[in-house]
């Protein structure tokens, strides 16, 4: 049989691997060109409104779409910076039914969607695209497991999402109850919400946002355990949230004590709350005390029991009345206030008979009751009106004021501190939780009877002076000295005047003398505390010199004091009795500032422990810096601190320098009071600096097998003036277990390594250590664990030589060998290692190819 292959039949075979190519290719064409975009294609939510991200259970409007037309829904991992959708996958596929089409997403999974269709404008996926998530309920739980059905609480919101509407319901709760838990009108800062007609058991709670605080009040609620159910309206999100309903117990209003306090200053009036957050306090009788007033108390009801605390804090200056026919106090809102942040205490009413020049000394009743009248107060405080508070009375005790005690003359302290930074510090006030006490023992400031200054118009120390009085606070809580009110003052007076003339008085009182000058904007008032009876005062006299004449001089003597008149209605008996002021003094040198280098300077030591000194009469604690310089030598600048005996010390490392060099020392300070000494130098030979001791011990020192060994490294510096600096490592058994610079002060000591463990449960061996400084070794040695079981094993004897071999005889020769009998098969190798060389001879392909043209050759045989 002959098997001839024409020409033709060669060329209909390409033709049809052509076809068969191209058929491939335009089957693929055919596929993309079916989803052609749709052009025009948007989305919204049932509102109308279009969301960056749209939430799994939503109904989204398509819109734009054909009449008609087919759709089909994709997803997709996301979008090339082209807008081609990645990994996209079918999803669903529609048929628009006018020019929108109502998309109901639940069921599907998060991600990205985009839609495919006619109206191909050239637009890319993502421009058709919207993105779903599952809307999440991160928190949704009421602030408290239980409430009182008398009470509110918080009820905390957080989602994923910014305004939605949620469903609310709960077992055994109608929409009646609902509505009276959470709607806004009934319960402030709660929800607006809306009800529907043909269900009874759910409310919606409209436009929530989880920014906001949110309060659910069972006041009214039946006692018992509810579970509610909180569910999106427009997706499948739900969640849940438990809280149990008490009953609530008897309110109870009771007062901690009686309540002493001085004239002048702030009473504290404690009142317990007890299942209440609400009650109300009277102060006076009209009977009893020419005075009344009422007064709401609110707790912040943040307790986690059922009882708080409110402290009612008096003015016993501001609270005085108005004036006849007023139902209002003198120092308005502000006279009676609460301790806590969150608490509240109203004025209701004031009587308009009460007390208007002052509250005299003696005992106010007050008493607590959880009721007053409906309409509230008569300006003119009636028996019936009374009665409702009385019948509703929960407790009674009395507020006690007490007249003024006279200052001690020794009261007034003056104080320095340094210029500037820390100044401006001190004189802002004081911090939180911060008091007067605080200020002066822990802001730099010094007891003091002399000021330094370098010129009265410019820098200066400050000035503060210190007031101990166990009165008067409320005048000093507003940082304005006697604010209207000039029956106490604070002076400074010269000692020294000219024949025949009084000396200058300068003043935060009234200046009505020639020789008294008004002072009173330059006062401040830093902080005041009544608990510890201490007030304190910056005097500006650098800023009042600048601005005034005449100045308060260098190279004075003055007396500061703090004077109390004794025709004032708050001037202590003493004072009244005795027709004399009440003052308390202390007095000062305002000094020109000095600053000077010792003699010492002149020849520093080229060492390690070259010091400047010197001393001032700045303020302690004012900052020095100095500057070290020769040229092309050294330029070196330290700082420090004026000490308390007005001394100060720089250090200097000269160790590198020689003897014989001549230097420039500037010395200043920092206190902006220009301040500044200079002198010349030149450096004299130095002790060289003892070399630092280390010491290496381990616990226990002769360890065994099975110990726990710990180690420790010390160091001390034989240096009795001079600070060593140097760079330590510590290696064990080749673990480095120290690499740090140790920094020792003259003549002392440190711990370098304190206990470290260096081994658990030793093996025997030997264990190598080093201990380096600088880069030098300083120390090593090796720690050897025996093993207490084990001696010393002796060397064995040594083995003998072997006898030498006897000559072999000679063999004899061999037949001739016969033919050898044919190889048997060999063995099936063994798979190669990893990496190894390929198949011996030629690999497989060059086989495969050996065998396809055996193949062809046998074709060609057979044709």
């Amino acid at each position: 049989m002959t098997n001839d292959t024409t020409y033709r039949q060669k060329g209909r075979a390409v033709i049809l691997a052509a076809l068969m190519v191209l058929s491939v290719v335009a089957m693929s064409t055919a596929f993309v060109g079916g989803a052609a975009a749709a052009e025009n294609a948007s989305f919204e939510n049932e509102d109308g409104d279009s969301q960056a991200i749209y939430y799994e259970g939503q109904t989204l409007v398509i819109t734009g779409l054909n009449d008609g037309s087919e759709y089909t829904i994709r997803s997709a991992s996301g979008f090339d910076t082209d807008g081609v959708a990645e990994d996209d996958e079918y999803q669903d596929v529609f048929t628009a039914s006018g020019s929108e089409y109502e998309l109901d997403t639940s069921g599907y999974e998060s991600g990205y969607y985009y839609i495919t269709g006619p109206n191909d404008g050239g637009t890319s996926d993502e421009d058709r695209s919207f993105e779903l998530q599952p809307m999440e309920f991160r928190t949704l739980e009421f602030d408290e497991s239980t409430v009182d059905d008398d009470e509110a609480v918080d009820l905390d919101i957080d989602t994923n999402r910014g305004t939605y509407n949620l469903n609310v319901s709960a077992d055994g709760l109608e929409d009646e109850d609902l509505q009276s838990i959470f709607n806004e009108e009934e319960n402030e800062g709660s929800f607006e919400t809306s009800s529907y007609e043909d269900d009874d058991e759910v409310i919606e709670l409209v436009d929530v946002t989880d920014s906001e605080t949110h309060r659910a009040d069972f006041d009214g609620i039946d006692t018992g355990e509810y579970n509610f159910t909180f569910e999106s309206t427009d997706t499948s999100a739900e969640a849940n949230a438990n809280i149990e309903v008490t009953e609530a117990g008897d309110a109870s209003l009771s007062f901690d004590g009686e309540t002493i306090e001085t004239r002048t200053n702030t009473a504290e009036i404690p009142v317990e709350l007890e299942n209440t957050d609400t009650g109300y306090l009277r102060i006076g009788t009209m009977d009893d005390a020419g005075y009344e007033a009422y007064l709401e108390v609110v707790d912040d009801d943040s307790n986690e029991d059922s009882t708080g605390e409110v402290i009612v804090e008096m003015d016993t200056i501001g609270a005085i009345g108005d004036g006849e026919g007023s139902t209002s106090v003198v120092g308005g809102e502000d006279a009676f206030t609460a301790a806590g942040d969150d608490d509240n205490v109203n004025i209701v009413t004031v009587d308009e008979g009460s007390a208007s020049g002052e509250l005299g000394t003696g005992d106010y009743p007050i008493s607590l009751s959880t009721e007053i009248p409906d309409g509230g107060f008569s300006d003119s405080i009636t028996e019936t009106e009374r009665e409702v508070f009385d019948d509703a009375e929960e407790d009674t005790s009395y507020l006690t004021l007490e007249n003024r005690q006279s200052l001690d003359q020794d009261a007034l302290t003056l104080y320095t501190a340094p210029s500037g930074d820390d100044l401006d510090d001190i004189v802002d006030g004081l911090d939180d939780d911060e008091t007067v006490s605080d200020v002066i023992d822990n802001e730099n400031l010094t007891d003091t009877s002399s000021i330094a200054t370098s010129d009265v118009t410019s820098a200066g120390d400050g000035m503060l002076i210190g007031l101990e009085a166990d009165s008067l606070h409320t005048y000093f809580e507003d940082g304005d000295l006697a604010d209207g009110e000039d029956s106490f003052n604070l002076t400074i007076e010269g000692e020294d005047s000219g024949p025949n003339a009084d000396p200058p008085v300068w003043t935060t009182g009234d200046a009505t003398d020639t020789k008294e000058h008004d002072i009173s904007e330059y006062v401040e008032i830093v902080g005041s505390n009544q608990s510890e009876g201490v007030v304190l005062f910056n005097v500006d006299y650098t800023t009042y010199n600048d601005e005034n004449d005449p100045d308060i001089d260098i190279d004075e003597t003055y007396d500061a004091s703090f004077n109390v008149d004794y025709e004032w209605k708050y001037a202590s008996e003493e004072a009244d009795d005795n027709e004399e002021d009440e003052q308390a003094t202390d007095s000062f040198d305002l000094e020109e500032v000095e600053f000077d280098l010792d003699d010492s300077n002149e020849e520093l030591p080229a060492s390690a422990t070259a010091t400047v000194t010197g001393d001032t009469n700045l303020a302690p604690h004012t900052e020095v810096s100095d500057r070290l310089r020769s040229p092309g030598n050294f330029t070196q600048s330290e700082n420090t601190y004026v000490t308390e005996d007005g001394t100060f010390e720089i250090g200097h490392d000269l160790s590198e320098y020689s003897a014989d060099i001549n230097y420039d020392l500037d010395v200043e300070s920092d206190s902006g009071t220009s301040a500044s000494a200079s002198l010349e130098g030149t450096t004299i030979a130095g002790e060289e600096l003892q070399s630092v001791d280390y010491d290496v011990s381990t616990s226990p020192s002769e360890p065994v097998v099975g110990d726990d060994v710990t180690g420790t490294v010390e160091a001390s510096n034989p240096n009795a003036d001079a600070e060593v600096s140097e760079d330590v490592t510590f290696t064990f058994d080749g673990e480095e277990l120290v690499n740090d610079t140790v920094t020792i002060e003259g003549d002392s000591s440190t711990t370098i390594v304190d206990g470290a463990t260096l081994l658990e449960n030793a093996s025997a061996g030997d264990y190598e250590w080093e201990l380096t400084a600088d880069g030098e070794v300083v120390e090593d040695g090796t720690l050897t664990v025996e093993d207490p079981d084990k001696g010393d094993g002796s060397d064995g004897d040594d083995g003998s030589d072997g006898d030498d071999g006897s000559d072999g005889d000679d063999g004899s020769d061999g037949d001739d060998g016969s033919d050898g009998d044919d190889g048997s098969d060999g063995d099936d190798g063994s798979d190669g290692d990893d990496g190894g060389d390929g198949t011996p001879g030629f690999g497989v392909g060059v086989a495969l190819v050996a065998l396809l043209g055996a193949a062809m050759l046998a074709l060609r045989r057979q044709n």
